[in-house]
């Protein structure tokens, strides 16, 4: 007999937002789970509910019988058995009170350090969200079709007016962090040395254009479409060399002129490297970084939570999301949920958080024996 889940994940959607969707997610959490006291939810929403998400969440918490209901909207979610993709409706995990979530607030009153922080923000709120602890931190950016909002995050059931919320588990669990990232760098870490806004003069010695046709191998600017120039947050190569940097893609090259043009800023002073996106180098990533995950873990898998990027789902696998593939095949029946973000937040080499681009974020709590 298989042994019923402590925690479980539901799902409901149809081609438009109902509210109603939000309360039979939880209900098909709470079909898969022994009775029990429900200590809190983690309820995603898609993106029509932006304007008016008040209603669904009601509904939702009076499904699970407790205010404490944790969230945001997002243009398409998941669970561990499905992604959701041009429809409208809901995913809800929930948790028993003895593994329940607690607002960050909350927990440090209680004078609890918790290891690893949920952070749920809007693009708005991303850089104070991250800097706004010094706790370790996973969690992503809300996003919509075309990213200008509106934007939802809500706690203890009510919107939050500072768009963003922090949240963590009790001291029971133990969360496992998988990156899994789809950036690969064609040129070492180098400088800037002449810019203007977008456009790019001279890298190190040479001129922009001749720097990054000697690093992609000669390519014609033709053959450039797709490349992205990574480019420090700082003036510090530690900076970069962790991590923590800005990926602009390219709009041209001047040959005649020897300039590279940007889709953003890229000051003088500031590192930089050439890169591009290889599905093959996240699937490859994501697969060994799950199963190094579970030879550490301590004690069994409870649940999981899943943040990749708008731009790292089904359509840059091909139609299937080969990240929730992985999972599926290295942690079997075990619950999940998360949505595709605009930006994944997890803890840096050196810093707390970083907020990361084009990547998948993983956190598996487990429970030890």
């Amino acid at each position: 007999m298989t042994k019923q889940p402590r925690v479980a994940t539901g799902a409901s959607y149809s081609a438009v937002a109902q509210d109603e969707h939000a309360r039979k997610a939880v209900q098909k959490a709470l079909a898969k789970m022994p009775p029990c006291t429900v200590g809190s939810v983690l309820l995603f929403l898609t993106g029509a509910y932006a304007y008016h998400p008040q209603n669904a969440i009601k509904e939702a918490a009076k499904a699970a019988g407790t205010p404490m209901v944790f969230g945001c909207c997002a243009i398409s979610l998941l669970t561990e058995q499905e992604w959701l993709l041009d429809v409208e409706g809901a995913v809800a995990m929930v948790f028993p009170q003895e593994l329940s979530l607690q607002p960050l607030s909350i927990l440090q009153q209680q004078g609890v350090s918790p290891e690893l922080v949920l952070t749920l923000c809007t693009p708005n709120a991303a850089t104070i969200a991250v800097n706004s602890t010094d706790l370790p931190q996973l969690g992503a950016i809300t996003t919509d079709e075309y990213g200008h909002g509106p934007f939802s995050v809500w706690q203890n059931g009510r919107i939050i007016e500072n768009e963003y919320c922090q949240t963590a588990f009790n001291g029971a669990l133990r969360p496992s962090v998988i990156v899994s990232e789809s950036v690969k760098k064609l040129s070492p870490i180098m400088q800037i040395n002449r810019s203007n806004q977008h456009c790019l003069y001279e890298i190190g010695l040479a001129p922009a254009c001749e720097n990054l046709l000697s690093n992609v191998l000669h390519a014609e600017p033709d053959d450039l479409f797709g490349l992205l120039c990574a480019v420090s947050e700082d003036n510090t190569i530690e900076s970069i060399e962790q991590g923590h940097y800005k990926l602009h893609h390219l709009i041209s090259v001047d040959k005649e002129n020897q300039t590279v043009r940007l889709s953003g800023n890229a000051k003088a002073g500031k590192f930089m490297f050439w890169a591009t996106r290889d599905a093959s180098l996240a699937q490859q990533s994501m697969s060994n970084r799950l199963q190094a995950a579970k030879l550490r873990m301590d004690g069994s898998p409870q649940f999981a939570l899943m943040f990749p990027n708008i731009g790292q789902g089904p359509e840059f696998f091909g139609g299937v999301d080969k990240d929730l593939l992985a999972f599926q095949q290295t942690f079997p029946n075990t619950p999940l949920i998360g949505f595709y973000g605009n930006g994944e937040i997890s803890p840096g080499y050196k810093l707390a958080a970083l907020i990361r681009h084009y990547s998948t974020v993983v956190s598996v709590f487990s429970q030890p024996s």
